[in-house]
């Protein structure tokens, strides 16, 4: 998949769709192109804002079919003056951030998703994307490591109603520290310090010594994945003292506060028809769609999903699921078991969470960049 557009990737591209990009002329255009802003905010380095991006929302946090985080990196120096935030990385949305010498598109939907073979001007996502390019744009996307994020978009769509509890509908799960595997060793005692010393040697590691009895002892090396191929290349020349040797998965432990989706326990039990104002309220929203569950008399609890709630919404014990969109059946099926549904439409239900994040990173880059929420973006659908 197509993640990062890198001056290697340009020697590849030009000879084979130079007539269709003009990649000449972008090539030559990047390295000539000034970047103007009018802010006084001072420069930050495009990897030191990434950096910032990731320690607010770990990209491990996203669902393993995402594709998360810097997608298009210009040829540094990239410096980043000016951010602009969006729920979904349309041609109005890239000329408005052209308009305002935008440096970074912060696009809550990833433009690139589907592996791109080509990029020529009769499609619409690669104009936005060489667009970028030839101005110089990066473009990074968060996507579902904000919907798991604890404070996330999830926990804001929440927010429409009066919660005395709440969870995530899935658990996120972290490692208990910063090793996912546990390399051990059964060794003789003799030969303990030695292996040791060459063990040692190797970055990101921690190693530990358990004594067995008088004449063996266990070296457990806390590592990563990448770690074990050195580790056992490291210690090769004792294959013959290693008695045995055996690689266990360091457990996952849940990460409190994060995960998909939000269930929510109101403080007082409200009407179906208060339900839905208080969502259109949320939202900014003149209409959305109820279908109300057979006996649903009263919502006292509710569990939300931000964007398409049809895979993650299935037979909890809840009076109300909120969502932009689930397929008929899973509506049928939710009524039918007597729980309301209300569906806004996919972006209706994410993209006020941008309002939220602005002044989140407003924060965590301490005013150093200038950061604007796009004017063009909007849900594509309309009420007519």
């Amino acid at each position: 998949m197509l993640s990062r557009i890198t001056p290697s990737v340009y020697s590849i591209l030009q000879p084979r769709i130079a007539s269709h990009l003009r990649l000449r002329g972008i090539l030559s255009s990047i390295h000539q192109k000034k970047t103007f802003c009018t802010s006084e905010c001072s420069d930050m380095d495009l990897k030191s804002v990434v950096k910032k991006l990731q320690q607010f929302a770990d990209p491990s946090l996203a669902e393993s079919w995402d594709n998360v985080g810097l997608l298009v990196e210009p040829t540094p120096p990239h410096e980043v003056k000016k951010v602009m935030l969006t729920n979904d990385l349309t041609e109005a949305v890239y000329r408005e951030a052209c308009d305002w010498n935008a440096n970074l598109i912060i696009s809550y939907h990833p433009p690139i998703f589907a592996p791109m073979k080509k990029l020529v001007q009769s499609n619409w996502k690669d104009r936005i994307i060489t667009g970028c390019i030839e101005n110089r744009i990066a473009i990074y996307s968060p996507h579902t490591s904000y919907d798991a994020l604890a404070g996330g978009v999830n926990d804001w769509l929440l927010q429409a109603f009066d919660i005395s509890s709440s969870k995530p509908v899935t658990q996120s799960v972290t490692s208990a520290g910063p090793y996912n595997k546990k390399l051990q060793l059964t060794i003789s005692s003799t030969d303990r310090e030695s292996i040791l010393k060459c063990v040692s040697g190797i970055e990101n590691t921690f190693t530990t010594v358990n004594e067995l009895n008088k004449e063996f002892c266990e070296i457990n090396v806390l590592c990563g994945s990448g770690t074990i191929p050195a580790i056992l290349e490291s210690t090769q020349c004792f294959c013959d003292k290693i008695q045995s040797t055996a690689l266990f998965d360091i457990q996952k432990i849940p990460k409190s506060g994060y995960g998909m989706g939000r269930i929510g326990k109101l403080t007082s039990p409200i009407s179906v028809s208060e339900a839905v104002e208080r969502v259109k309220k949320h939202l900014g929203l003149a209409h959305i769609r109820l279908a109300k569950g057979i006996g649903c008399d009263s919502i006292s609890s509710v569990a939300v999903c931000a964007g398409s709630g049809g895979g993650l919404l299935k037979n909890l014990n809840v009076s109300l699921y909120v969502t932009g969109e689930m397929s008929h059946h899973d509506v049928l099926h939710a009524a039918q078991s007597g729980v309301s549904v209300i569906l806004c439409d996919h972006s209706n239900t994410e993209r006020g969470f941008l309002k939220v994040l602005q002044e989140s990173l407003t924060k965590i880059f301490q005013n150093q960049v200038d950061i604007q929420v796009s004017k063009s973006d909007k849900d594509p659908l309309d009420v007519v």
